[in-house]
């Protein structure tokens, strides 16, 4: 019997191992990448292609399926039948490693969340999940960065954590992580108001080097081609420190990207949660906010 036991041992353990190989290799040639979002989102997922190849993932795929404001939300996409039905398609297939999608206030609850991860899973039990937190938009509403700052961190402290835990709750054993990409234009505003951020002339502009290129927020170069370092790490676990990669401008994006992302996965809250009351208050907030900001123009079309 001790025999059989020890046998058995082997051979899980040998599996194990072998599936950790598999995964591995995956990982290092590049995963099949299935995204769906709305234009905070688009432009950083376009750039993947590239930077996976840089980085050396060469086997690295991806479709990406494109929606302006509310309607890129996971559960506008699922209540679209047409959009609903061209995704499917590609889940269908079997292949996708990673599902990314992103996040609109219109939509706050987890249930379109739920009914992609639902599907995806029948179709590929292993598959993984990243949901992206996008920047606030309207920045100007906001009368400096340290005020367009606190609301980001803290909503992505508590309530976005919140947000990401049910769902993991609801999927044990699923990857589901969260790219806290929005962080990136924080930063680069706060670097900008302080008067270090040499490569942007303005806050808002639509013909000058900027943060955003209009009023609803639409991130201007430099906003996307940090997002994309940062997608990159929390995708691939580049080290940005020695990618060979030169972004172009005189700012170290490299270095932000990096240090966004070891924060991060030190203490993915970075701030203290809100007492419970206090937490109520922010979800209500956020959810406000989205809904006001959204009204006059129905969210970005491009």
């Amino acid at each position: 019997m001790k025999m059989k036991v020890r046998c058995l041992s082997l051979a899980c353990g040998a599996a194990l191992l072998l599936l950790s190989g598999i995964a591995h290799a995956q990982q290092t040639n590049g995963n099949n990448l299935l995204l769906i979002g709305h234009s905070f989102f688009r432009p950083v997922a376009q750039g993947m292609p590239f930077h996976a190849a840089e980085a050396g993932f060469a086997q690295h795929t991806q479709t990406v399926f494109f929606s302006g404001g509310a309607s890129g939300a996971p559960q506008a996409f699922w209540e679209n039948p047409q959009k609903r039905a061209d995704i499917q398609a590609v889940l269908d297939t079997g292949n996708v490693e990673l599902f990314g999608m992103t996040y609109e206030g219109t939509y706050p609850t987890t249930e379109g969340y739920e009914n992609w991860i639902n599907y995806a899973l029948t179709q590929n039990p292993n598959t993984r999940f990243f949901i992206g937190l996008p920047w606030p938009d309207f920045p100007e509403d906001y009368s400096d960065a340290a005020t367009y700052g606190a609301f980001w961190i803290s909503g992505h402290a508590t309530s976005w954590h919140n947000f990401i835990n049910t769902l993991r709750d609801l999927y044990p054993g699923v990857d589901i992580f969260c790219i806290p990409y929005g962080r990136g234009a924080v930063e680069l505003r706060t670097l900008y108001e302080a008067g270090a951020l040499p490569d942007v002339v303005a806050l808002t502009s639509a013909t000058q080097d900027s943060l955003f290129n209009d009023a609803k927020g639409h991130a201007d170069d430099i906003v996307i081609d940090l997002a994309q370092l940062i997608w990159l790490n929390a995708i691939y676990e580049v080290d940005l420190t020695t990618y060979p990669h030169d972004p172009g401008y005189s700012t170290d994006l490299k270095a932000i990207a990096q240090s966004i992302m070891d924060a991060h996965r030190v203490d993915p809250q970075s701030v203290p949660a809100l007492p419970v009351a206090g937490l109520a208050v922010l979800a209500s907030a956020l959810t406000a906010v989205a809904y006001r900001r959204l009204a006059p123009s129905g969210g970005a079309s491009e």
